[in-house]
């Protein structure tokens, strides 16, 4: 495999109409349409003008545009007031912002670290003897302003 090149990453200006899949190992800024996936090694701002009608994922998501579709933020998703989220997230941190609008299903995945250690502080300690394993929070919130 070829080693990643380092350089600014991938822009979609807001006159641009994009159908397929955007990769890349760099950071990806979406301002006009992109009808397909929308896939970052590093960060995903989808900008206020921008509409996405497909899958976005990335460590970092920012929205302040439309989203149709799943939404997998790796360490945080950012719904800035602009934004319009219709699909499932799962994230580990979630910010809504007073104005923005998601409808759909999220799950909140835990920090493996720290699960490590609760599993270890429950096995020194006696806990969760008998206990099912956690699932993952989901949450249904709808939001209109």
């Amino acid at each position: 495999m070829q080693k990643p090149i380092p350089g600014p990453g991938t822009v979609v200006g807001a006159n641009v109409r994009l159908n397929g899949v955007i990769k890349d190992v760099n950071d990806i800024a979406v301002h006009g349409h992109v009808e397909g996936e929308v896939i970052s090694d590093k960060n995903v701002l989808i900008g206020e003008t921008a509409v996405v009608k497909g899958p976005v994922s990335g460590q970092i998501v920012t929205v302040s545009g439309t989203i149709r579709g799943s939404v997998e933020a790796h360490i945080k998703l950012e719904l800035l007031p602009t934004a319009r989220l219709y699909g499932g997230i799962t994230t580990k941190e979630l910010i809504i912002r007073s104005g923005a609008l998601f409808n759909g299903k999220s799950a909140m995945t835990a920090d493996e670290k720290g699960e490590e250690d609760k599993d270890s502080k429950s096995r020194d300690t006696g806990e969760d003897q008998g206990k099912t394993e956690e699932q993952p929070k989901e949450l249904e919130y709808e939001r209109e302003a």
